[in-house]
């Protein structure tokens, strides 16, 4: 297993959450929107936003539908990006790439 040196890894699952919820927090102040206003944006009560901005678990659901409101849903490619090729398998492809056509036969 490959070891990983981003500041992400030292903290705990609790404090990631914590910093996702600050970070929300900012984006939904920058946009001027209420805790109110997000809420029923997500269909959820301002209890709901005040839970998430403090720190607290939320379904993958609810967390979705914040990112949606908040126009942030591109955010998703970030985490979930997919995997690149490695330049050994890509030197590889690359050599496997017809260089030239085939001749046909006249029978």
């Amino acid at each position: 297993m490959a070891i990983n040196f981003h500041p992400w890894y030292e903290l705990t699952e609790r404090q990631i959450i914590k910093e996702i919820g600050k970070r929300l927090k900012e984006f939904r102040l920058h946009q001027n929107i209420t805790q109110k206003r997000l809420g029923e944006m997500i269909g959820k009560g301002p209890d709901e936003i005040s839970k998430i901005e403090s720190g607290k678990p939320v379904t993958m659901t609810t967390f979705l539908r914040v990112l949606r409101a908040l126009n942030k849903l591109e955010y998703v490619d970030k985490i979930l990006e997919p995997p690149k090729i490695s330049p050994l398998k890509l030197r590889e492809l690359e050599l496997q790439k017809r260089k030239r056509a085939s001749k046909t036969s006249n029978k």
